[in-house]
């Protein structure tokens, strides 16, 4: 079966060749791809220039990113000829814009190419053909000469047909090129993960004696009546708990990750521990108030538990104007997938930019005016995950951010002693 019905037998083994050799390049990056791409059809055409054009979609603008290397090339750059402005105009434009392609052999006579490929560049003959990558247009694949009746009919098909199985070839490039980058991204982000557990545990091992020696003085002082040192220390208080927050995290999520995060689930009152826990939050300045059922039975760790409240109510406060403070309600609901109890968590703050929803819940993730190290929500969604549960992003008509925290309602004839 013939390679392209339009070229005779010479040019469909020239083709094939092609074609053979195109498919046997190297996939590295798509710009060392599309170099080699074009030094291999610029010998098969004998052209002195030959240019895979690539659309940069942020400048609207045609971008030689494979050309030949050739003295012509060389004078294009310096031309600055290798970027093709969309709005200028030109023939390999129209070729982009119009998916046909376009070949003279007396571009000198052609009064609607650029001047700067005519006069300053003085190609005489051209063939442009438009380059698709996995079904989208993408490009331009040119070929060009400074001599004038360079190229022959049955090299318009033939380079339109090459151009095809370049596309193959980006495309492939491409995937590699994918891969590539995300194995070292990975790879980064694991050694920075590895070292930034090894620096929490080292913190950890010295945060105790600190927070020791900080109770000793605080006795003291509380005993000598010296209430201005009593302030400063419990700043200090405050700023170690802080911190400890931070290690708490760090520690957990190196647990999850390896599969070491163990649960010791059992019956509680999910009401009675929110309240407890907003009891111990709420500050006059970032008051902490409570809707709760009388009731709220669930099967589950408190302690994690408590550790997602207050994740949650650490990242409301943070947000939440001075003096509105945060609602967290607690009710029992009826979903397709079951009974469950919701805890949501609301705060009057501006809410979350609709470009940072997609990855609020990853590693590391923060807004422009976050604090730390963006933890607190990956781990608490892992924890209501780990409990069958689930930590959701609700959609508001009013002004702030609610989180909505699921967990699956004990069911009745369990003992319910000890609800805490």
């Amino acid at each position: 079966m013939a390679l392209h019905p339009s070229l005779g037998g010479h040019r469909q083994e020239l083709l094939f060749d092609t074609l053979t050799r195109l498919l046997a390049l190297p996939a590295t990056t798509v710009e060392d791809t599309l170099k080699s791409v074009s030094n291999l059809v610029g010998s098969v055409l004998a052209s002195d220039k030959v240019d895979a054009f690539l659309l940069e979609a942020a400048s609207s603008t045609l971008v030689a990113v494979g050309t030949s290397d050739t003295a012509t090339a060389r004078k294009q750059k310096s031309l600055g000829l290798d970027r093709l402005p969309l709005a200028n105009g030109g023939r390999t434009v129209e070729a982009f814009h119009s998916g046909e392609p376009y070949a003279c052999n007396d571009v000198a006579a052609d009064r609607e190419e650029l001047p700067g490929i005519r006069e300053a560049l003085q190609i005489r003959s051209t063939i442009a053909v438009p380059l698709d990558v996995h079904g989208q247009r993408r490009g331009v694949l040119q070929v060009a000469s400074l001599a004038p009746d360079t190229y022959e009919p049955a090299d318009v098909p033939f380079l339109a047909a090459v151009a095809d199985w370049v596309g193959v070839v980006i495309h492939r490039a491409e995937l590699v090129q994918e891969a590539t980058e995300a194995a070292a991204q990975r790879a980064r982000q694991r050694a920075a993960e590895e070292l930034v557990a090894v620096v929490a545990h080292d913190l950890r091992n010295h945060l105790a004696p600190l927070t020791t020696r900080l109770f000793a003085l605080m006795m003291r002082a509380e005993r000598d009546g010296r209430d201005r040192d009593i302030g400063d220390l419990k700043k200090v208080q405050a700023s170690l708990g802080r911190l400890e927050r931070v290690i708490t995290n760090l520690l957990d999520v190196e647990r999850i990750e390896r599969g070491l995060f163990l649960l010791k689930p059992e019956p509680i009152d999910l009401a009675r521990l929110v309240r407890d826990t907003a009891a111990l939050l709420s500050t006059p300045e970032h008051p902490v108030r409570v809707e709760a059922a009388a009731s709220a039975p669930v099967e589950a760790d408190p302690d994690a538990i408590r550790q997602v409240l207050e994740n949650l109510l650490h990242n409301a406060g943070k947000h939440a104007p001075e003096g509105l403070g945060t609602t967290i309600s607690v009710a029992q609901e009826r979903r397709e997938d079951g009974d469950c109890v919701t805890v949501r968590v609301h705060d009057a703050g501006p809410g979350i930019a609709p470009e940072l929803v997609p990855k609020l819940f990853e590693r590391f993730s923060m807004g422009p005016a976050s604090h730390g190290l963006g933890l607190g929500l990956y781990l608490a969604r892992s924890i209501a995950q780990a409990h069958g549960g689930t930590l959701t992003l609700e959609d508001l008509e009013t002004s702030g951010a609610c989180f909505c925290l699921a967990l699956p309602l004990r069911e009745s004839g369990h003992d319910d002693e000890a609800d805490r």
